[in-house]
């Protein structure tokens, strides 16, 4: 976890997963950041790292954007 307590971890994945979804309530990406810190690989990864890891499937940045 890097150093980070799991509220933190959480906190932080949940940013960065509103940064990718904006249209996603916070809530729901609390939850599903919640969700991601059970999985120890994505645990062992920087936070950041591991929501763009656990995305890989759903967006890459060769993808267009919709905005």
């Amino acid at each position: 976890m890097h150093h980070l307590t799991e509220a933190q971890w959480i906190d932080i994945a949940a940013h960065r997963l509103q940064h990718r979804w904006r249209s996603i309530n916070p809530g729901q990406l609390d939850d599903l950041a919640a969700d991601l810190c059970r999985d120890q690989r994505l645990l062992s990864l920087e936070t950041t790292k591991a929501v763009d890891e656990w995305l890989t499937p759903v967006w890459s940045p060769d993808m267009p954007r919709s905005h």
